[in-house]
């Protein structure tokens, strides 16, 4: 991928994690992930596992976009610097 095109990316993901609506989404989700595993029963492994794997795809989804922010933050960066070159 070029730089301009991981630009526009981290563009797209830091329009998404800074949309209000997103944010809700996200929030809401975790509280949820979180009142399941404080609500189950102690011997609901099953629940708590669930609820765990929840919250961790949650978290990858939220650093996959962070990542794409960062690296359209370098690539433009990197692009400033080529075109004083």
């Amino acid at each position: 991928m070029d730089k301009r095109a991981k630009v526009n990316k981290g563009v797209n993901a830091a329009r998404i994690l800074g949309d209000e609506v997103v944010q809700n989404a996200l929030r809401d989700l975790e509280l949820m992930y979180i009142n399941d595993w404080k609500q189950s029963k102690v011997d609901d492994v099953v629940k708590r596992e669930r609820a765990y794997a929840n919250m961790t795809v949650l978290n990858d989804f939220i650093a996959a976009l962070q990542s794409y922010v960062d690296t359209g933050k370098i690539a433009g960066k990197q692009l400033e610097r080529d075109s004083k070159l």
